[in-house]
């Protein structure tokens, strides 16, 4: 139990606990856009997948409740999400954490992911909470479909698929994008972000290793590994 608490406590940092309350406007301001340009998008987890991608689970679920908790202020019908956006942020975070954003390959299988694990709460939900129907638009979709004669699940999964595709792809790469335009100072202050600078230098070492190779290439001679060898390194002690 006392691991589970300081694991937590790491994860709380004093930079983490500054960004939740920008992440929570930044998930506001882009919601609000979304509505007002009347776009098939939420664009409301940006901020919380930025702090759960930095600073882990705990603060990601946090900063995604608290986002739509403000939104249920001045909308009840929202409040039933908080556990959709939590949920979402302490996946992302986990995911962070275990490296599934660093490399593109990985990039891109983490917004399958994400995107299958928003579908299925999203569905939950909607079924649990609003009976299968809410005001937004994918239940238009979906009770379309049922009218043309798809089954209930279908049409409640395939009308979820179709808007949280673009919005998660979107709302993951925005996320990215940042996080690589971040210094290695900067990210060090957050639990996560020794998993990017990791990775960060490990892309530039294949890079140099790459360059290296294609140079011996072209001048016909065998690539040189970098660093002293054990007869040097031996020498050199000694």
């Amino acid at each position: 139990m006392s691991r589970f608490i300081e694991s937590i406590k790491k994860d709380f940092t004093l930079m983490a606990i500054l960004l939740i309350p920008m992440a929570v406007a930044l998930n506001f301001v882009g919601g609000s856009l979304a509505l007002a340009l009347k776009l098939p998008l939420y664009l409301d987890s940006i901020g919380t997948f930025l702090v759960a991608m930095l600073a882990g689970p705990w603060v990601g679920a946090v900063t995604g409740a608290l986002s739509l908790l403000v939104v249920s202020a001045t909308d009840p019908t929202s409040l039933p999400w908080t556990m959709l956006a939590a949920f979402m942020g302490a996946v992302v975070g986990i995911m962070a954490r275990r490296g599934m954003f660093t490399r593109w390959w990985k990039i891109i299988v983490s917004i399958l992911i994400v995107v299958l694990a928003s579908v299925l709460a999203v569905v939950a939900i909607r079924y649990i909470v609003f009976g299968g129907f809410s005001s937004h638009v994918s239940s238009v979709i979906a009770a379309a479909m049922i009218a043309a004669g798809s089954p209930f699940w279908l049409a409640q999964m395939v009308s979820s698929f179709l808007l949280e595709l673009p919005d998660k792809t979107l709302t993951v790469l925005v996320v990215v994008f940042v996080i690589r335009a971040m210094s290695e100072r900067y990210l060090l202050k957050f639990s996560n972000g020794r998993v990017f600078v990791d990775a960060r230098r490990a892309a530039k070492l294949r890079a140099g290793k790459g360059a290296d190779a294609a140079a011996a290439a072209r001048s016909g001679e065998p690539a040189v590994a970098s660093g002293p060898t054990t007869t040097d390194a031996s020498t050199e002690s000694r």
